[in-house]
C-alpha cells in the first residue's frame, strides 16, 4: 500500500514539475531528462507513468485545465449577478495575466509548438477551449434568463464574440506584455451587449 502512495506521489511531482517547466521554458525547449531531474523521480519511475514526452504533455493540459478553470470559476462565483460574472472575466484576466508575468495561456502556447491539430495534445488544447466556449454560452444564457433587458440578447452570436474577444485580449497582452487592452476588450464587449438588447 505504501509503494502505491509512493508512485502516486512520484507521478504528481512530475506533472507538477510539467507545470512549471513547459510553461515557463515551453514544451519543445524543455527536456525529459530536466523534468526527470527537477522532479527528483527515476527514469524507470518517469517511464512507468509516461512512455513518452506526448504523455507528460497530455497530462500536463489536463491538469493544467483543471487548474486554470479553478480559478476563473472561482473569480466567477463570487460575483453577485449573470451581468457581473460576464464582466468579472475581464477582471480576472487583468489579475491572471499580471500574476503570470504575461506568459499566457498554456495552451495556446503548447498549440504554436504542436501544428498538427489532428495529434492528441492538440485535441486536449481544443478540449480545453470548447469547454471555455461552453462556460460563455451557459454565462450568457443566465443573463438572457435574467430579466426582460437581456431577453431578446443573441446568445450564440455574444458568445463567439465573447469568446474572440477574450482569446484576442490574452494573445495582445502576451505580445506587448501589459494588460492595457483588456479595459478595452470589456469595452468593446459592453457595447455589443447593448447593441444586441
Amino acid at each position: 500500500m505504501r509503494k502505491d502512495v509512493s508512485l502516486s506521489e512520484a507521478r504528481q511531482r512530475i506533472i507538477n514539475t510539467a507545470l512549471e517547466l513547459f510553461y515557463r521554458q515551453g514544451y519543445l525547449a524543455t527536456g525529459i531528462n530536466q523534468v526527470i531531474s527537477e522532479s527528483g523521480v527515476s527514469k524507470n519511475t518517469f517511464y512507468y507513468y509516461f512512455p513518452s514526452k506526448d504523455d507528460l504533455c497530455v497530462a500536463y493540459l489536463q491538469e493544467r485545465h483543471k487548474i486554470w478553470t479553478g480559478w476563473l470559476i472561482g473569480h466567477l462565483n463570487a460575483k453577485p449577478t449573470p451581468y457581473k460574472k460576464l464582466l468579472g472575466l475581464f477582471d480576472f484576466l487583468n489579475k491572471w495575466l499580471r500574476e503570470c508575468d504575461f506568459r499566457g495561456c498554456a495552451f495556446l502556447n503548447i498549440a504554436t509548438e504542436v501544428p498538427d491539430v489532428n495529434h492528441r495534445i492538440r485535441k486536449e488544447v481544443i478540449q480545453h477551449k470548447d469547454e471555455l466556449r461552453k462556460l460563455f454560452r451557459q454565462l450568457l444564457s443566465d443573463l438572457k434568463k435574467s430579466g426582460r433587458e437581456y431577453s431578446s440578447i443573441d446568445v450564440p452570436l455574444l458568445s463567439d464574440f465573447l469568446y474572440v474577444l477574450f482569446e484576442g485580449a490574452i494573445s495582445s497582452c502576451q505580445n506587448y506584455s501589459n494588460a492595457n487592452l483588456v479595459d478595452k476588450a470589456r469595452k468593446s464587449f459592453e457595447i455589443m451587449l447593448k447593441s444586441n438588447k
